[in-house]
């Protein structure tokens, strides 16, 4: 039987093991100036400047471009579609309802599902995987799950979502 000494020294030893064990380095590649190049040759001022980037949402971005009646003329038509009605204007309504596009494998799909379920609203949920809702995805040119489509009463779309924070937002604009 070992005593409680010999377990401590056993248990410092490997703390101290444990301490020095390094990872292999990962070779990071980035776009500077029109093509990629690894991060680990750039130039100090440079590396520095990749440690301030932050990423654009080009969702957050439009909608708040919108909300303080920004010119959208230069933004895609397939961008702006579902989203050229003033956000403030709906859907007030107790009718509106939810169409969520999921699938089985899906890992943002489970935090979506719980953001819809928050909103108070009949949230329907479409799985892509079936040959029905594939046939309702193509139909709805919904090519990424999770995908949520917030509709009238009468069935218009009214804007969509691709994530839970997204998703989450549509309280808004159902809350009556």
């Amino acid at each position: 039987m070992r005593t409680l000494e010999e377990i401590e020294k056993d248990l410092a030893a490997a703390r101290e093991t444990l301490s020095a064990v390094e990872g292999t380095p990962a070779e990071v590649y980035s776009r500077i100036v029109g093509y990629y190049r690894s991060v680990r040759n750039w130039n100090r001022g440079k590396r520095e400047e990749y440690g301030e980037r932050r990423l654009y949402d080009a969702a957050v971005s439009l909608s708040c471009l919108q909300e303080k009646g920004g010119n959208t003329a230069s933004v895609p038509a397939e961008t702006l579609r579902g989203k050229t009605k003033s956000r403030n204007a709906v859907e007030k309504t107790e009718r509106a309802r939810l169409l969520l596009f999921v699938r089985p494998a899906c890992p943002a799909c489970p935090s979506a599902k719980e953001a819809a379920g928050r909103l108070g609203i009949p949230v329907d949920l479409v799985n892509a995987d079936t040959e029905a809702g594939l046939a309702e995805a193509a139909r709805r040119n919904v090519l990424s799950t999770p995908t949520a489509i917030l509709l009238s009463a009468s069935g218009e779309e009214l804007d969509r979502a691709w994530d839970s924070g997204a998703i989450a937002s549509f309280k808004n604009r159902v809350a009556s």
